[in-house]
């Protein structure tokens, strides 16, 4: 995944107009194959032509999760960091918890039961005022299903690793 093609794709959507913008976070949680005529057309207008055909799911999957967000949105977070400060959170229930953890054991595939599960939860961090970096979110996406699980590991890492007293005196300083 290029990188310019990447943040040029998300600049792309941040300047469409309002309607559109409400057209691809209608789309939120559906696969592209799925997915209404408005919501394609403004897809692929953005849609840098590099792209390969096989990540056009996950392109379409990452810029309804954008357009969730407002576009002058300042400090987008890695999803990591979201991850982090939604598992240590007090207020977050135990089955917020549990659901984070199941999605680690969940395959990228064309049924969306992933893209349904994660739409929630970016849904929920969106609530809670975490705004997600989707070009990051794009390429955990990307890399979902390859064998080594290198995304996974990054998140459950993000969620469940503790902090030593090292680490948390610098995090206070």
């Amino acid at each position: 995944m290029g990188e310019e093609a990447a943040k040029a794709f998300f600049e792309k959507l941040d300047k469409l107009p309002s309607g559109d913008r409400t057209a691809m976070k209608r789309e939120a949680g559906t696969m592209l194959e799925q997915a209404g005529g408005r919501a394609m057309r403004v897809f692929y207008q953005c849609l840098p032509f590099s792209v390969p055909q096989w990540q056009e799911g996950c392109w379409f999957a990452a810029a309804c999760l954008h357009c969730m967000s407002a576009p002058d949105v300042v400090g987008r977070i890695s999803m990591e960091q979201a991850l982090y400060m939604l598992a240590h959170d007090d207020a977050t229930s135990e089955s917020i918890k549990r659901r984070l953890e199941s999605l680690l054991d969940l395959k990228w595939d064309g049924s969306g039961y992933m893209l349904t599960k994660l739409t929630r939860i970016v849904k929920l961090m969106c609530s809670r005022g975490l705004n997600i970096d989707c070009a990051q979110l794009l390429r955990d996406l990307i890399y979902w299903n390859a064998d080594n699980q290198s995304v996974q590991h990054k998140w459950a890492r993000a969620m469940f690793a503790k902090l030593d007293d090292d680490a948390a005196g610098k995090k206070g300083e």
